[in-house]
């Protein structure tokens, strides 16, 4: 049997982390990539690299908080492998995403 005793906040927290790693490898690439993104993102709070935080920051809350809302507010429903299996990959897909793009794009 399946263990499901994660949180409704454990869940939805957890998925935004997942989305979070993966939209941060990307905007990583796309910063790297275009002067103009990493321009713009200077200009916004000082440093490419505060903006580039606080956006991942903002995104990781208002994700977690809307995915807990989901459902009439019972959260998604996920069971625990699915769960774990879904964060280790966003991971690993964000991990691949910047040490692919350093070693063969850069």
């Amino acid at each position: 049997m399946e263990n499901t005793t994660l949180s409704k906040r454990t869940v939805s927290f957890g998925l935004a982390l997942a989305a979070a790693c993966v939209i941060n490898a990307i905007i990583v690439v796309v910063k790297e990539k275009s002067d103009a993104v990493m321009g713009a993102m200077k200009k916004v709070l000082g440093h490419h690299w505060t903006t580039h935080s606080a956006l991942i920051v903002v995104l990781f809350l208002v994700l977690g908080g809307l995915l807990g809302m989901a459902r009439g507010g019972r959260g998604i429903a996920i069971t625990t492998s699915r769960f774990i299996t879904t964060l280790v990959s966003a991971i690993g897909a964000a991990a691949l995403i910047i040490i692919g793009f350093y070693l063969f794009v850069d």
